[in-house]
């Protein structure tokens, strides 16, 4: 909303309107018409910027109107120019054919392929002064220009003999800013776009006060006033309603109340009488921008103000909430919401916001793609977790009814749950690191109930993250002590190491998977291992961690219970918890997570801190001596990294 685009003086900002064209199309002569409402075909070479006052528009919003140069060693500056528009102005003159043509054959293609996403207004510029021209239209002429290149939202014509018309240009463009068609409308089916129907939509039923789906002469008298300060006159409501009758007999139930689809005919007749500007109006009100989107000055930021180490929670209001939505959209109560009833929920928000990843593909689903009341509070529990402002946006498109900071809660900080030893997150995020062909992805297909060979959305070697989430239950109903899981696969190099910017702050408890029959799986594992709490106790923020030795059902490679069993005990880990993705049974290992995450103080890897690569040869030297089963070198180097790290703590 370019009303509240405010500079460092809380002034409103100028918009940059930039006029392209060749030469002689009239450019720096419309400039100079509109802003002096003169007409001069002398002007010199290049006009400077002229600044147009707030007053000079109708919005109240000022505008910096930009002559651009014609000559082909100038391109540069206006590629420069046009790339900080908010609107173009295309001027062609109308006795010279050739100069239309420059604008479908030149310039357009040139703002696609610069990626310039403006509004443009086309200016047809005329010298002919005894109206000759008038006997061809520009809508005519630039007719099959505007099909192929939706960006130009009008044509206009102005001449010296039209001097008002040049204002006009100017406005059309700052209008087109401000209240943009491509959004809304889709010209060539003459239709509303799906975002602005859901708009609508929301808008439709926040304002159906008594929810009968029916907007009453009051109803729609109210929201009138809310939009546009003034009340509608009940002969203008007869009038409108026998209009509809005839020409939408939908729009009107049998009471003679506005429907849904009278309210969606007649924002679409706003737009096809050049209205533009009342949809806006209403949408604006309501908070939308011009993506169609909630505002952000709409989201409560304060709400959910947080350190590295903390998280973002739903709270009981809002999972009540949510259980109520859920109710009412199951409408065959068997507890799984099919896609169309997800569809029918989030029809008033922009899209579905599960429908890419990281949330497409992180939760379990029924064969025909429905989902339980548990997997629908996951995903909104995993959208909280790492984006919360998009939960409370979409909360909002739902119809939240309360002060939307209820709907959240941010955690204590982890350190401070380990100076208590325990913490009482609901959520816990697990971070699952591994070298290639661990078993991390067929963790997480098992985890939300696929198959662990399911390689659809397999991770193995790649640096997208990818999550699953479900919750873990004591029992078979969903009870207040019950915790949702978020599994974290984590990115990888080439070469197996973590990405050295991996935020590790967010991390609840870590585990580190590794093929128990292959023993370079479990040496690469013992180096991410070494690499992640080395950097988590630079940075302060460190976490339980837990060793998990997959693929149990093949066999082992030589030692391997002794070799990790004591290189674990050595850095105060846990021995390694054995699973088998083909023999299935991850429950115990999914509540030993839990475990260890609520209690943040156990499980710290004694490693030293700042000296990684000392520490790292400690380790290998452990791992030599235990293939060879030198016991005596194992004690000693045990005892070494045991005293090193807890003198350095």
């Amino acid at each position: 909303m370019w009303n509240s685009v405010r500079d460092s003086r809380g002034s409103p900002k100028p918009m940059r309107i930039v006029v392209v064209g060749e030469k002689g199309t009239g450019k720096s002569s419309l400039i100079m018409a509109a802003a002096r409402n003169t007409f001069n075909p002398n002007i010199a070479f290049l006009l400077p910027y002229t600044n147009l006052p707030s007053e000079f528009f109708p919005d109240r919003i000022p505008a910096t109107v930009i002559d651009t140069s014609s000559r082909l060693e100038d391109k540069g500056k206006v590629v420069k120019e046009v790339k900080q528009a908010d609107a173009i102005v295309l001027t062609f003159a109308f006795d010279r054919p050739e100069t239309l043509d420059r604008l479908s054959d030149h310039w357009l293609p040139l703002f696609r392929q610069l990626e310039v996403r403006v509004p443009i207004i086309v200016a047809g510029y005329t010298v002919d002064i005894n109206g000759a021209c008038d006997q061809i239209s520009i809508e005519q002429i630039t007719s099959p220009m505007m099909q192929q290149y939706r960006e130009v939202e009008t044509s206009i014509q102005w001449s010296a003999q039209r001097l008002n018309e040049a204002k006009k240009v100017l406005y059309y463009a700052q209008k087109a800013v401000i209240h943009p068609v491509g959004p809304v409308f889709n010209q060539e089916t003459n239709s509303l776009k799906p975002r602005c129907i859901a708009a609508l939509k929301r808008i439709f039923i926040l304002s159906d006060h008594n929810k009968d789906g029916t907007l009453s002469d009051a109803e729609l008298n109210k929201l009138q006033v809310k939009c546009f300060d003034v009340p509608l006159v009940p002969s203008e409501i007869k009038q409108m309603k026998k209009e509809m009758q005839v020409k939408c007999p939908q729009g009107v139930d049998e009471e003679e109340e506005l429907t849904l689809y009278g309210f969606l005919f007649l924002n679409t007749r706003f737009i096809e009488e050049a209205r533009i500007q009342t949809v806006w109006t209403i949408l604006r009100k309501f908070g939308y921008n011009n993506d169609l989107r909630l505002a952000d000055d709409l989201i409560p930021y304060s709400s959910i103000k947080r350190q590295a180490d903390q998280s973002v929670e739903l709270t009981n209001v809002a999972i009540e909430f949510l259980w109520e939505v859920y109710e009412f959209f199951d409408h065959d109560s068997d507890n799984k919401l099919e896609p169309h009833e997800m569809g029918y929920l989030f029809e008033t928000a922009p899209e579905s916001p599960w429908n890419e990843a990281p949330y497409k593909e992180a939760s379990e689903e029924t064969k025909g793609g429905g989902v339980s009341f548990e997997v629908f509070l996951s995903l909104w529990s995993l959208m909280t977790l790492i984006d919360p402002a998009r939960t409370l946006e979409y909360l909002m498109y739902i119809r939240f009814p309360y002060d939307l900071s209820s709907a959240v809660r941010v955690t204590r900080k982890r350190v401070l749950d380990r100076k208590e030893k325990k913490s009482e997150r609901k959520v816990v995020q697990c971070f699952v690191f591994g070298p290639k062909n661990a078993g991390k992805s067929a963790l997480l297909n098992q985890f939300i109930g696929r198959s662990y060979d399911d390689d659809s959305n397999n991770n193995n070697g790649s640096t997208d993250e990818r999550y699953a989430v479900n919750i873990v239950k004591e029992s078979v109903r969903i009870a207040s002590t019950d915790k949702t899981l978020v599994l974290k696969e984590i990115r990888i190099q080439e070469d197996g190491s973590m990405l050295s910017n991996e935020p590790l702050a967010g991390c609840d408890v870590a585990i580190f998977i590794y093929d128990s029959s292959d023993e370079s799986s479990w040496n690469r594992t013992i180096d991410l291992l070494a690499e992640a709490a080395t950097t988590a106790k630079d940075s302060g923020y460190v976490f339980p961690c837990l060793m998990v030795a997959a693929k149990t059902d093949l066999d082992s490679f030589p030692m391997a219970i002794q070799e990790t069993t004591r290189v674990t005990q050595d850095i105060g880990l846990d021995a390694p918890i054995p699973i088998s993705s083909k023999l299935g049974d991850f429950d115990n290992l999914f509540r030993k997570i839990l475990t260890a995450a609520e209690h943040p103080h156990l499980n710290i890897p004694e490693i030293e801190s700042k000296k990684k690569k000392s520490r790292k040869l400690i380790v290998k030297k452990s791992l030599l001596a235990v293939s060879i089963g030198t016991a005596a070198l194992i004690a000693g180097i045990a005892t070494f990294c045991l005293y090193a790290a807890r003198k350095q703590s």
